[in-house]
């Protein structure tokens, strides 16, 4: 089975096997082929099958850190080398990829503007994997923009449309975005059957960073369930894979969410300390949304301590 779904990959072109590459998060073996391939081409030329490992640098840019760099090196290529007219995919790619970014920067009504630029090209040139990419980011945009409700309708939308595509990537990101969305509106019960359903697919396709992000989730909705020691242990194992791969921002989001484990026990230093490596990793990669989040965390832990402080000390006057 291993040897036949190799040869399977080896029979695509180089930035095919990258992007089902990084959907099966092997980052690694992503970067080796994407770098070696622009090295090839001295990073020049206009074809799909540079522009398609072009995106995939940027991806993986963004996934370590380098948002900013990402949406810069994007537009830059665009510039000097911009795809023929007739490309549509590296056209809504290059406008997703950098939509995406930027979102991620807190420029939202850029963000949707160029997202909405790479939907209409795709529906236009009628290519439904790509749509549903594109769906992909829109849903984790308005996620951060606290518009649940909308996030949820457009995993909905990528939901229906993975029956036709088949395969277990797009179907189980619906799914782990419909019980995220739950998740965060804290329906914790209702999430898990979804999240769980995510996770089951993910294992499927060996996925493992798509498997902690499911992890991490599912921890939140124990924790809120009260089983903190589950939610704990999940949260660890999503550390751990989060740590090999090098993916800097859902890294710091798993210490932020053990911060939050501990700020349930009470144990509010520790989580202060979890909350701060969380903010440190924010500002390393710029991540506004982040670098707020995580701040209003400190401000409440200190709070609940000050709080707790003035407790003991009324009880023991």
């Amino acid at each position: 089975m291993l040897d036949s779904r190799r040869r399977l990959l080896m029979e695509k072109t180089p930035s095919e096997r990258v992007r089902d590459l990084m959907r099966s998060d092997d980052l690694d073996g992503a970067h080796r082929i994407a770098e070696t391939e622009l090295a090839r081409c001295g990073d020049v030329g206009n074809s799909p099958e540079i522009w398609g490992l072009r995106v995939v640098r940027a991806d993986l840019l963004r996934l370590r850190g380098h948002v900013e760099q990402a949406a810069k090196y994007i537009e830059a290529c665009e510039a000097t080398c911009p795809p023929a007219k007739d490309d549509y995919a590296s056209l809504a790619r290059i406008k997703m990829t950098r939509g995406y970014c930027l979102g991620h920067l807190g420029s939202f009504p850029r963000a949707h503007e160029l997202l909405h630029e790479a939907e209409f090209i795709a529906k236009n040139s009628g290519q439904l994997e790509l749509i549903c990419e594109v769906y992909q980011r829109q849903a984790m945009i308005l996620y951060l923009q606290q518009d649940y409700d909308a996030s949820d309708r457009v995993f909905r939308n990528i939901l229906d449309s993975s029956e036709r595509l088949g395969g277990w990537y797009f179907k189980g990101c619906a799914l782990w975005g419909i019980g995220k969305n739950l998740m965060i509106q804290r329906h914790y019960r209702e999430a898990v059957p979804w999240l769980e359903d995510s996770l089951a697919l993910f294992e499927s396709g060996g996925a493992r960073l798509l498997m902690a992000t499911a992890w991490s989730e599912l921890a939140v909705c124990h924790l809120g369930l009260g089983d903190d020691k589950k939610s704990l242990k999940l949260l660890e194992k999503a550390l751990e894979e989060n740590k090999r791969a090098g993916t800097t921002h859902n890294y710091l989001v798993v210490f932020a969410n053990i911060g939050n484990v501990y700020l349930d026990r009470g144990d509010y230093l520790t989580a202060i300390d979890y909350y701060r490596r969380a903010l440190e990793l924010a500002r390393e990669i710029q991540d506004p949304v982040s670098i707020e989040k995580w701040s209003y965390n400190i401000r409440l832990a200190y709070r609940k301590l000050k709080e707790s402080v003035n407790r003991m000390n009324s009880t023991t006057a």
